[in-house]
């Protein structure tokens, strides 16, 4: 046994049978050979996509928020928030995956007839169409690559056809783009302008209440402490409204953060709310207070009034002008021109087909049939060792082995009688 499992046992099994494996190799290479050169052949058309901007607006803030922020925020938002680790190049990916692009691309670049699938069309176009997306998602391709590029990939019979196929994508890629990027502009800016005039409005409430108590009261000029008082009750005002706007927007899903966060934000906004009311009452923040302190020692109520009244005025005045910058800014990104798909790598002819790859065929079909052939030349000379060796064993399997073939061969007997009979009678 230890002889049989040497090297030299395995090689004389190979140099014993080197005519049954030459044969039965040539039989399945030559036929596989000339099948591969009767292979369609296929090309490939690789077109790279530059990721997408994500414009920074850099401008007003309010209590540390950007302009735009803040804006979008009351706004309802300019974008779509996304998920932890998604980048707009991971966007532009599910969008060249939709069904809707697929569909549009199949339907007016006749990809029905290039999958052969018009008929079925014709006849049931909701089967036709998933024959033919099927079709299409096994020749195409869009993934991130690491650099965060879009790198979209099309393969079909035709070269030129595949960079048609694959400049349609980029169209309808662009145009979905575009609509998305309009339809939300137009939402935002629509939103805006609702908010400007709430915050209009605010803005002229609280000037004709200034006015009313100057016109009442006179003019009265702040000390530097009433000055400090009026800066701080607007910045508070300001941090308190920034609270809401991100309690607001986690609320509604245009910001990412969860509920807790939410609810922290909106108690924290209620105890801003709390030192603003003593402020403006005179009572003052508490000791322990992490809210800026204020010495309000010897003012009179009018004069807490004022500061109440002229800090709603600043307030609603910085409200306005953001909002209303917004605004502007929302209606020139609503008319630019320049937000098109830019490629790095345009749709061309690859120059040489993708598909097949002879070689690789070739050493695949031929590593598999040799390995199977000498599994089979290796266990059929166990075989007749163990027949040689083991005549008493080999008696049963022998048997057992006939039992087996009469039981396959069963039923064909069973049909033959009545066969025969059948021709008998006629």
């Amino acid at each position: 046994m230890k002889q049989e499992r040497s090297a030299s046992w395995y090689l004389m099994v190979i140099l014993r049978n080197r005519r049954f494996l030459i044969g039965a190799l040539a039989a399945v290479m030559i036929p596989t050979v000339i099948v591969s050169f009767l292979l369609t052949k296929k090309y490939t058309v690789t077109t790279v996509i530059m990721p997408p901007e994500e414009q920074i607006d850099v401008g007003l803030s309010i209590g540390g928020m950007g302009m735009s922020e803040f804006a979008g925020y009351f706004g309802g938002g300019m974008g779509f928030s996304l998920p932890l680790m998604t980048t707009m190049s991971d966007v532009y990916v599910e969008i060249l995956r939709s069904r809707t692009l697929i569909d549009e691309v199949i339907l007016s670049t006749g990809y029905l007839d290039s999958a052969d699938v018009r008929d079925k069309y014709e006849n049931d176009p909701n089967v036709g169409m998933y024959w033919a997306r099927r079709e299409f998602n096994n020749n195409y391709t869009a993934s991130v690559t690491p650099s965060g590029f879009i790198e979209i990939k099309m393969t079909t019979d035709d070269p030129w056809y595949s960079v048609r196929v694959s400049e349609r994508v980029v169209e309808v890629l662009d145009s979905l783009n575009t609509s998305i990027y309009l339809s939300r502009a137009q939402r935002a800016r629509e939103l805006l302008e609702l908010k400007l005039e709430v915050a209009d409005s605010m803005f002229a409430a609280a000037s004709a209440a200034l006015t009313a108590f100057e016109t009442e009261h006179g003019v009265i000029s702040p000390d530097e402490e009433m000055s400090h008082l009026i800066s701080t009750l607007a910045s508070l005002k300001q941090q308190y409204l920034e609270l809401r706007a991100n309690a607001s927007a986690l609320s509604s899903g245009f910001s990412s953060g969860g509920t807790m966060a939410a609810i922290e934000m909106e108690r924290q906004a209620a105890a801003l709310l709390r030192v603003i009311d003593n402020l403006e009452s005179g009572a003052g923040a508490a000791p322990d207070s992490l809210f800026p302190s204020v010495s309000l020692e010897g003012y009179a109520d009018i004069q807490f009034e004022y500061a109440r009244l002229k800090s709603d005025f600043e307030t609603a005045l910085v409200l306005s002008s953001t909002l209303r910058a917004s605004l502007q800014q929302t209606a020139v990104e609503e008319r630019r021109q320049d937000r098109g798909v830019r490629t790095l790598d345009p749709p061309g002819h690859p120059g040489w087909k993708s598909k097949p790859k002879r070689i690789i065929i070739w050493l695949e079909v031929f590593g598999a049939a040799l390995v199977l052939l000498l599994t089979f030349v290796f266990i059929r000379e166990r075989v007749w060792q163990f027949r040689a060796t083991h005549p008493e064993d080999w008696a049963e399997w022998s048997v057992l082995l006939g039992d087996l073939r009469k039981d396959l061969a069963f039923p064909f007997r069973r049909s033959q009688p009545r066969d025969t009979s059948s021709r008998s009678d006629r």
